[in-house]
């Protein structure tokens, strides 16, 4: 008898600084190779490190996988037992082939349906490859899986639905421009929203992006990042209302930062749009008043990111039916190819047909 075990950390169960301790780098992974054959516990193995993830799967014909896994994540990384135990969360079994199937598809990722997990299967299924670590189970395991996804992502519409309030923000000012390619903005504050924001910007093709903050040190960062980046003092922000298209705002402030009157002195008349990103809000709501400016708050993007939300759940479910039919063919593969694993019987098949864990 085979016995499918996997153990992993991640971001729902565990904490930033545990996970950054158990990140495999390209070195790393090919040093958990070379020390998995050499201990010859696991037949076969594939390594998945993602920022959000650090996952093992393995094949073994002993019944204390998990067991070696939690300590290979100790002796690996140097890791205290205790910090292993609270943090590593181990199954076997049909759970490892619905766990992999679901993560695949970034149905367990922190943005449902995201996208890059796809790729970061399919090179850690490669890396395993490359370094003969996995076998006939494993391969026809991530195979189906990455076969899966693909298909969920054909048939359904989970990754085509933006669910960040930057992206939806990005949108909502191509309903108002359409492309943005040679629109010049201004970025007033430096948080993480704001930085989203930037990358889709540059994405679309602007052509200049002048960024502010009352710490200088975050405008200098961000000017080395493209060429058409330029930063400006945060005092001087209205100089830049003349020249701008767009102007995205989120800062922590609790008062407005940009006035009707000074924005009034400043502003050319040409066709505006606003996002404030901010809670309290960054923009007096009276610009939002002036003829050729549109002006969109949190609470506008927010209703929108929930109405994606809940497209992205249908589809989820569109999902998760294409996501059982093809697990029952894998498990029908090890039945037919008279492989014996333990937890991935006739009684799984059922368990299947009712329901798969979420």
């Amino acid at each position: 008898m085979y016995y499918l075990v996997m153990a992993g950390v991640d971001y729902k169960n565990s904490k930033l600084t545990t996970r950054e301790k158990v990140n495999f780098t390209s070195s790393a992974i090919k040093r958990a190779f070379e020390r998995i054959k050499s201990e010859g516990i696991l037949k076969e193995a594939v390594i998945l490190s993602t920022c959000n993830r650090s996952e093992i799967y393995g094949i073994l014909e002993k019944e204390n996988g998990e067991e070696y896994l939690r300590s290979f994540y100790c002796s690996f990384f140097n890791i205290d037992t205790e910090e292993i135990k609270d943090n590593v969360v181990c199954r076997s079994g049909f759970q490892v082939i619905d766990h992999l199937f679901q993560v695949t598809n970034g149905f367990k990722s922190m943005v449902l349906g995201e996208d890059q997990i796809l790729g970061q299967v399919k090179n850690a299924y490669s890396e395993a490859l490359t370094n003969k670590a996995s076998g006939k189970i494993l391969n026809r395991l991530f195979l189906s899986a990455i076969t899966n996804a693909k298909k969920v992502k054909t048939i359904t519409n989970i990754s085509q639905t933006s669910i960040s309030v930057s992206s939806i923000g990005i949108k909502l000012i191509h309903k108002h421009f359409g492309k943005l390619k040679g629109k010049k903005v201004l970025v007033v504050g430096l948080g993480k929203m704001s930085k989203i924001a930037i990358k889709y910007l540059l994405s679309e093709g602007v052509e200049k992006i002048y960024v502010t903050n009352r710490t200088k040190n975050k405008i200098m960062d961000m000017e080395i990042i493209a060429d058409n980046i330029q930063g400006i003092d945060f005092d001087n922000k209205y100089e830049a209302v003349k020249d701008v298209d767009i102007i995205i705002s989120c800062t922590g402030a609790p008062h407005f930062v940009i006035h009707k009157e000074e924005f009034l002195n400043n502003y050319s008349g040409n066709s505006m749009c606003i996002l404030d990103l901010a809670v309290p809000r960054d923009v007096e709501p009276d610009i939002g008043n002036i003829e050729n400016v549109s002006l969109y708050v949190i609470d506008d993007i927010e209703k929108i990111a929930k109405e994606n939300e809940n497209k992205r759940r249908i589809e989820f479910n569109r999902g998760m039916i294409l996501v059982r039919e093809d697990i029952s063919k894998y498990l029908e593969w090890i039945v037919n190819e008279n492989i014996d694993i333990y937890q991935c019987d006739s009684s799984s098949r059922i368990t299947l047909e009712k329901d798969v864990a979420l």
